[in-house]
């Protein structure tokens, strides 16, 4: 799939930018940020991603920043945790750093997205005189010309990676961090490394730009250029030139694109065991897989491209699918990929910043041009909220090759999801279930029907995925917000208050960085985010988020700084602990919902303050994990009510 950039320009701050008023600036911060960025001790710590992500095109120079706020918005709610990034040598200009792409990337990780970031495209500097001709004479971009100075391309490279590495030395402003790095985009293709596709040349520029990355950051991951898989990993057994040239060590992942968009993912016509034939996607992984074993191993996959089109009457008619298709070929490829081994899957698009230019590649997006959604997102946001942080176990009892696809999935307590679908007509199966487990039914875009008792649960099946879960707590899902809730964080928001407390669910539950540099199952609520700490006893393993000392803290505020008291008046308690007081109407409302265990220890005393959401003043207070405010339009016990702080900081909206 080949990449569309806009045309060059300057990279020049606004000269209004800096004269935005101050609270303008700060309620923005406060609504987009759902986390602090991570310190420069945390930062090396790199984090490989997990299965789920997409090709975002934040950095695209098509889109304004409005429109990337946008999109991350749209991302986090569906539970998408890593973007493919482009960062364009031609683009970026003679000066260190950039800050247009500086505010792209802090925008993401800043949302708590992970970023792949592609170094590519040449200046014309960098570019031969024939090469640039070509170009014009066959009417395609001159950025794609291979470079003529290998060095030239690892030098800005290892700059770029040295501003992103989130060490605090030479950084991007806020210490953004970027994990994984790829080199070039499908330089396998005539179209993308100009004039033709030269394993060679591309092997000298692959071993400069690793060693040069890594002398900048140690600690990052290398990727080829996602290269084309059908018979062969990249074009004419392109990697297999690249290594001898380079070496088996010039990359730490292999990277594919294993676009198959006329074709769902798994078509048994695809498959010839006589001759060996196999060009599902199936088929094209484990070849790929085979070429890793042969050279060495050691090495994990990536997908970072695939999707499939609705590209209607613009496009061929084996590439014109419906929406539904889209959906049903995009879950079962994460599926399939899980069950390959795969690391890592960035489905091609969030949204078309090709604006309909790269036909039928570009309408393969999960969103439409004015952002509605189509079927695709919100079968992405069901398949990560079942399985962002469950394991592949293996095929099911089900399972028919070529016939019916039955792949389990271990959930983190101890239940199970089946993802079934039907290869060769629509069928009625039966379930196997497990004692002593509820089990729900679950379809692609997340309606929920549970299952009876019984030792199996009858369902019907065909070419849409579906999702049989079982396990010891019950799913719940939630109209009003789309998310589903269960297992340990079911049992918890139940038992200590469920919707008045905490709210409902906004996100998925998904694996996120804690504080400390490492890796929490989490959930955000509309009041509160919940952490699991498996390494404490229940039910101390479900913990809240610290979310009133962050709230302080994200205006600047120190909780320890604040005014405090040295005694409580008659009918209120006191806390030594925080030097605070606890009186009506909040003391009532923090010994009925919770008290300590909770909300935490109050860190400030009563004060009038706007909420962000309604602009109101309001009396409020600060607790470690909750802010309470007053409503005294309401009766009791309606009178006081929890800060959405969850819904403010999360991204999930």
């Amino acid at each position: 799939m080949t990449l569309l950039t806009a045309p060059i320009v300057p990279d020049i701050m606004p000269q209004h930018y800096w004269r935005l008023p101050l609270l303008l600036i700060t309620a923005l911060a406060l609504l987009m940020t759902p986390s602090a960025p991570a310190t420069a001790q945390d930062a090396q710590s790199p984090r490989r991603p997990g299965l789920f992500g997409l090709n975002m095109y934040i950095t695209g120079r098509e889109r304004d920043e409005n429109e990337a706020r946008a999109l991350i918005g749209k991302a986090r709610r569906i539970g998408a945790a890593w973007s493919r990034e482009e960062i364009s040598w031609a683009a970026w200009g003679n000066d260190r750093g950039n800050r247009f792409y500086d505010r792209r990337i802090k925008l993401l990780t800043d949302a708590g997205i992970g970023v792949i970031g592609m170094l590519l495209t040449t200046p014309e500097r960098y570019s031969s005189p024939e090469c640039l001709s070509y170009a014009h004479i066959t009417q395609q971009p001159a950025y794609w010309c291979a470079p003529t100075d290998p060095a030239a391309y690892a030098a800005w490279a290892a700059g770029v990676v040295e501003r992103s590495d989130g060490d605090g030395i030479d950084d991007a402003p806020g210490s953004p961090r970027i994990d994984a790095w790829e080199i070039w985009n499908e330089p396998d293709q005539d179209g993308t490394w100009l004039p033709h596709a030269d394993p060679v040349a591309y092997a000298h520029l692959l071993r400069a730009a690793h060693d040069a990355i890594k002398a900048a950051d140690p600690t990052a991951l290398v990727l080829n250029g996602g290269v084309m898989t059908f018979d062969g990993v990249g074009v004419n057994n392109f990697m297999s030139q690249v290594v001898a040239v380079a070496g088996w060590d010039s990359f730490d992942v292999l990277s594919l694109h294993p676009w198959l968009i006329d074709y769902a993912p798994d078509e048994p016509s695809l498959i010839n065991p006589r001759e060996r034939y196999d060009v599902t996607i199936p088929g094209r992984l484990a070849m790929a897989q085979r070429w890793v074993d042969e050279h060495g191993g050691g090495k994990p996959i990536w997908i970072t491209e695939v999707g499939w089109s609705v590209c209607g009457g613009v496009c061929a008619p084996q590439f014109a699918k419906s929406e539904d298709q889209q959906a049903d070929y995009m879950v079962r490829t994460f599926i399939l990929a899980a069950a390959a081994g795969i690391e890592h899957v960035s489905y091609f698009q969030l949204e078309d910043k090709f604006s309909g230019a790269q036909i039928p590649w570009s309408q393969a997006a999960l969103l439409r041009d004015d952002l509605s959604p189509r079927s695709a997102y919100r079968a992405y946001a069901t398949l990560v909220g079942l399985l962002h942080a469950a394991t592949f176990r293996g095929v099911g009892a089900l399972h028919q090759p070529g016939v019916l696809a039955d792949y389990q999935f271990a959930l983190p307590d101890g239940g199970i999801v089946d993802v079934v679908w039907s290869l060769n007509g629509a069928r009625t199966i039966d379930i196997p279930r497990i004692a002593g487990l509820s089990a729900t039914l679950i379809e692609r875009d997340g309606a929920l029907t549970p299952l009876g008792d019984g030792r199996t649960a009858r369902i019907n099946v065909g070419e849409r995925p579906v999702y049989v879960r079982q396990s010891n707590a019950a799913l719940r899902g939630f109209a009003e917000t789309g998310r589903l809730l269960g297992g340990i964080f079911r049992d918890y928001w139940e038992r200590n208050g469920g919707a008045p407390v905490f709210g409902l669910p906004i996100s998925p539950a998904h694996i996120a960085r804690g504080e400390d540099g490492r890796d929490y199952l989490v959930q955000w609520f509309e009041r509160n985010r919940f952490e699991y700490h498996p390494e404490n006893a229940p039910p101390h393993n479900v913990l809240l988020g610290r979310l009133g000392v962050e709230a302080l803290k994200r205006q600047g505020i120190d909780w320890r700084e604040l005014p405090a008291v040295d005694s409580a008046p008659e009918n209120c308690r006191y806390f030594p602990e925080t030097r605070h007081s606890l009186c009506h109407p909040f003391l009532q409302a923090w010994e009925r919902d919770g008290g300590l265990a909770v909300f935490g220890f109050p860190i400030s005393e009563p004060f009038a303050e706007m909420n962000a959401e309604d602009g109101q003043n309001y009396i409020v207070q600060y607790f470690e994990r909750a802010r309470f405010e007053h409503h005294p339009e309401n009766l009791p016990p309606y009178d006081v009510q929890l800060s959405r702080l969850g819904a403010l900081f999360s991204g999930y909206q």
